[in-house]
């Protein structure tokens, strides 16, 4: 099963400064990716250790947003692979200090979650990765969100809606034909990766040949799009006859009964 850790984009996509030192979290930040080092380009990948089991997070230290950014810096350059998912730009000191500056605020829904999500960072990749996971999965799920807020709990759509969601009958990636506004609709990450792996490609190929891989594959990309505004995936699909872009809202699920 893909794991994710869903705090991480609940902090920081969600919250957007002014000018050029506004957030530029993305929105799938460690969604189950590998947590080892990158490999050098044409190598190949490391496999990824399991994942331990979930236990209650170590208390740390808090990072302030300066010594936090100048760790992140020292993973990135480390080629730790879930670094990777920020945009290069939150590299950037003064980037980074604002983005975190909010996220910690008082006014910053979950600010002392995403604070013990920082501290992580304190820690080598693979331990910082493991640690942000456990913040995660010690705290409530998120309630359930109304169409056009912000965050990562899902929006929940009646019987018909979601029969007619986008995608739902979609077997082809050429037939996609996503945008920003239209989506793929699925119900959680899993879903994302069985939709992007059981869609082919003309001549009935799939690009990616395991969830794994296309849960490895989304692009550094970051917007906000849908029937509701939520946070996106997109991916870049390679197929033999054309390269395409998929857009996914992963937050659209059927109402519960």
């Amino acid at each position: 099963m893909i794991r994710r850790i869903a705090v991480v984009s609940l902090l920081l996509a969600c919250h957007r400064g002014e000018g050029a030192s506004s957030s530029t979290i993305p929105s799938e930040m460690l969604d189950g990716r590998s947590t080892t080092t990158a490999a050098p380009d044409g190598a190949a990948p490391a496999s990824a250790p399991a994942p331990a089991p979930a236990r209650p997070p170590v208390a740390l230290a808090d990072l302030a947003p300066e010594g936090a950014c100048a760790r992140f810096d020292v993973l990135a350059g480390e080629g730790c692979a879930w670094t990777q998912r920020f945009p290069p730009e939150f590299r950037r000191t003064n980037n980074c200090v604002a983005s975190l500056t909010s996220w910690v605020s008082p006014s910053t829904d979950k600010h002392v979650q995403l604070q013990a999500v920082i501290n992580c960072w304190s820690l080598d990749c693979d331990a910082a990765a493991s640690c942000m996971v456990n913040v995660e999965t010690s705290g409530a799920p998120p309630p359930p969100r109304n169409c056009g807020e912000e965050g990562t709990a899902p929006i929940y759509v009646d019987a018909g809606a979601w029969a007619a969601r986008r995608g739902a009958a979609i077997k082809r990636f050429a037939d996609a034909k996503t945008t920003v506004d239209a989506p793929i609709e699925v119900c959680g990450i899993e879903s994302e990766v069985e939709w992007m792996t059981s869609t082919v490609c003309n001549d009935g190929s799939n690009p990616y040949g395991s969830q794994a891989v296309a849960n490895e594959s989304r692009d550094s990309w970051v917007a906000r799009g849908g029937r509701c505004n939520s946070i996106l995936d997109r991916y870049s699909v390679r197929c033999p006859e054309a390269t395409y872009q998929v857009h996914v809202d992963r937050y659209v699920c059927p109402r519960k009964l």
